[in-house]
């Protein structure tokens, strides 16, 4: 049996690994961290519906941050053992986006500043925790032009 403190650093992980995969442009590390129908829920940012399943969702965050340098952090867990294979997760998040010159999605703005939390469920497969779902909510974003 698996204790809590083990689960917990597990999934502390399996975050810790997304921020640097994602941060490093590592698309194979990252979509290793999601499960196969995963989904990504970034509507409140985008409009967009939510990505399911993780090709759509890597190609989706590949798209946004492939011509920007990028640092995600995350703190303060609030971890929710729902089972043993499953636990929900709200992180506190800041992330910074620097797009380089001309490529920024946003018309007028070279880079970001954002706060907010990473709300998701997590469940473990055979070989470990993976995120089964994201969703990104915003409290507040700097736009730098």
């Amino acid at each position: 049996m698996t204790s809590r403190a083990e689960i917990y650093e597990d999934i502390r992980c399996v975050k810790a690994r997304y921020c640097r995969f994602l941060d490093t442009k590592d698309w194979d590390g990252l979509a290793g961290l999601f499960t196969a129908d995963a989904i990504l829920d970034v509507r409140e940012d985008t409009g967009m519906e939510p990505f399911v399943g993780r090709d759509a969702l890597i190609e989706q965050i590949r798209a946004a941050v492939i011509h920007a340098r990028s640092a995600h952090q995350v703190h303060t867990p609030e971890i929710t053992l729902v089972s043993d294979d499953a636990c929900d997760i709200i992180w506190a998040m800041q992330d910074r986006v620097v797009w380089n010159e001309g490529m920024s999605p946003i018309p007028g703005v070279r880079s970001i500043t954002g706060y907010g939390h990473y709300h998701e469920h997590y469940v473990r497969e055979s070989d470990g925790w993976r995120i089964a779902s994201l969703k990104l909510t915003r409290l507040h974003v700097d736009m730098h032009s």
